[in-house]
């Protein structure tokens, strides 16, 4: 089987202007629609160099911003204070006959199999989980 190259005189020309240039792969594999990897081993297979002196360009800018003179005073964060906890609205559900409705967090009741026994609450739209124990388990960007 023959190996043929989806490099193109074209795609090789505008590959060798843009390293002359100074871009990175990565600048360069997002304006050709191909992988990092696969214009970096264009760029080796071809012993392609970039210009001395200059830095690659890339996406974003990498310096760093100039730092204040002025201490930055941060404002106490406000205390998230939890709802109270509702008791579990359903009646414990063994291991081995949940069904896909039900909340599927663990308790630490055991069943008379020895397994284990999931809450069985209704779970809420697009959880796991009954609402009671999705606000227990899940936490929107809360430190």
């Amino acid at each position: 089987m023959v190996f043929q190259s989806t490099w193109d005189d074209a795609a090789e020309e505008a590959l060798r202007r843009w390293v002359a240039e100074g871009a990175s792969s990565s600048v360069i594999a997002d304006a050709m629609h191909r992988t990092r990897s696969a214009v970096a081993g264009k760029i080796a297979r071809l012993k392609l160099k970039r210009p001395e002196g200059l830095s690659p360009m890339t996406k974003a800018s990498t310096k760093q911003p100039p730092k204040s003179e002025a201490p930055v005073v941060l404002a106490p964060k406000p205390e998230h204070k939890l709802a109270p906890v509702e008791p579990a609205c359903g009646k414990p559900v063994p291991f081995l006959t949940v069904k896909g409705f039900h909340c599927r967090a663990v308790l630490d009741e055991r069943g008379d199999d020895g397994l284990a026994m999931f809450c069985g609450a209704k779970k809420r739209l697009g959880s796991s989980w009954c609402p009671k124990h999705h606000r227990l388990f899940v936490t929107y960007g809360r430190a």
